[in-house]
């Protein structure tokens, strides 16, 4: 849902875009206003393949939009492995393939549900502590971390997003 409209707005300002999904939650459909355009790739592929999310990944590669996880947050109640699998190891994956072939910048959808329950009250993007009460928020702020040592170890630039629930048509 995000990725598709994140695609579309990067195929029309004539960049050039490889999306890599696995369609566990998204449709391919939903790219269909840039599954056309010379600038646009699509590979369907999961990214605890690691030997595939490197061969994917083009060398001209500036920047990663790493959107990866379960969507399904009720999903990890039952089987937490969902969220170790498909947000923290993705990540770790996704980072290493980025550190192999040199590519250094680096933007995260994390999500709120780092923050745990806050109640009603309005919180700033430095507000801690960070006590996530579901496996969704917990391996999101894994996923963190382990951007924020890439970031330091390796020189990459990070920008990490926290959106609250997201809607829209798709």
């Amino acid at each position: 849902f995000i990725g598709s409209h994140l695609a579309d707005v990067l195929v029309q300002e004539k960049r050039k875009v490889t999306v890599f999904d696995n369609l566990s939650t998204g449709k391919k459909h939903f790219l269909s206003g840039c599954i056309k355009s010379k600038n646009f790739k699509f590979i369907k592929g999961d990214l605890l393949n690691k030997k595939l999310l490197s061969k994917s990944l083009p060398k001209e590669t500036d920047v990663v939009f790493h959107l990866a996880a379960n969507a399904d947050v009720s999903k990890g109640f039952s089987n937490p492995q969902i969220d170790i699998d498909n947000t923290t190891i993705s990540t770790f994956n996704r980072l290493e393939v980025m550190k192999d072939r040199g590519v250094k910048n680096i933007v995260f959808l994390s999500g709120s549900g780092v923050y745990g329950d806050v109640g009603q009250k309005l919180i700033s993007e430095n507000y801690g502590p960070l006590l996530p009460q579901s496996m969704y928020g917990a391996t999101k702020l894994s996923a963190e971390g382990l951007i924020c040592a890439y970031s330091n170890l390796f020189n990459f630039r990070s920008w990490i997003l926290r959106p609250a629930n997201i809607i829209g048509p798709r």
